[in-house]
């Protein structure tokens, strides 16, 4: 049980949730309710559930179940949030294309993590992903740049401001690679529910309609969520779980990984690969691995 909150809490950053909390005003749920400890244990169950039936990795991925208590039926939208109680605690679930869920990156824990409390933006789940789940560290943003205000006013949807703040050569080169892997999660709020608008603003009339559409730089583009999920699934499947063996290590030894790890990282990863992506296949390999006996 420790292993399994420590690791979350090294991987997904899970730990973080409540540290950039929300205006009350505005998700007065996630106080009332107590939301940060229901989000960490639905990703715990999740884990767990995996490891003890060495299920594939590529379930972090794209799933069609998830494990939720009456508060996140709720905050999900979930058929379930009629039928479970709250003394009934947690149970699994299996999710429609039309929940909108499934995966870590439709658990609200990840979802508030990677948004700063107040708004969502697509560069700040966009640099979470690519750190988090695909192990890509994107670089540093130049000194010189203003900050892109993520305040969704009216007219001018954030994509019209990353587009006019792209059109510098110096940012456009990270935004590319940034940016479609934050897209996709435009049409969760900052707690992780579901909208398919911006909340509106009094002095700009209509709230603007949600794009969650986006292209890779290497060429596949995705229309919402679920197209997004897919192309991390398949597409990116390799480049994730290899990530998610240097991550245990890192954490199981207490260093971060170098380039003579490599070597050895990828004979794990086939060794997985061959296991059906089993979680638990993974977690025996890494620590029987010499990287981690020679900690």
């Amino acid at each position: 049980g420790g292993f399994i909150e420590a690791f979350l809490d090294a991987w997904l950053n899970l730990g973080e949730i409540g540290n950039q909390p929300p205006p009350r005003q505005v998700a007065r749920v996630f106080y009332a309710e107590d939301l940060p400890t229901s989000m960490k244990e639905e990703a715990r169950l999740f884990f767990r559930h995996l490891l003890e039936k060495n299920g594939p990795v590529t379930d972090f991925l794209d799933s069609d179940y998830t494990f939720v208590d009456k508060k996140l039926a709720n905050l999900y939208g979930l058929p379930e949030k009629e039928t479970l109680r709250l003394k009934d605690g947690f149970e699994r679930v299996s999710l429609k294309p039309e929940s909108h869920r499934g995966g870590v990156l439709g658990m609200a824990g990840v979802l508030t993590v990677s948004a700063n409390g107040v708004e969502t933006s697509p560069v700040t789940r966009g640099v979470w992903v690519s750190e988090n789940i695909l192990g890509v560290q994107p670089p540093i943003p130049p000194d010189v740049v203003p900050e892109i205000e993520s305040d969704v006013s009216g007219a001018t949807t954030i994509r019209e401001r990353l587009a006019k703040h792209a059109a510098d050569k110096t940012c456009a080169e990270c935004h590319r690679k940034i940016d479609p892997l934050g897209f996709g999660l435009e049409t969760f709020d900052p707690i992780g529910r579901w909208r398919t608008k911006y909340p509106a603003t009094k002095k700009d009339g209509p709230s603007p309609k949600i794009d969650a559409s986006g292209e890779f730089p290497s060429g596949e583009s995705y229309d919402d969520f679920r197209e997004f999920k897919k192309i991390l699934a398949g597409e990116r499947k390799e480049l994730f779980t290899r990530h998610l063996v240097s991550k245990l290590l890192s954490y199981a030894t207490g260093r971060h990984m170098e380039v003579v790890d490599d070597y050895e990282i990828g004979d794990i990863l086939e060794q997985v690969m061959k296991e059906n992506y089993g979680l638990r296949t993974l977690v025996v390999e890494s620590l029987t691995s010499d990287i981690f006996r020679a900690r």
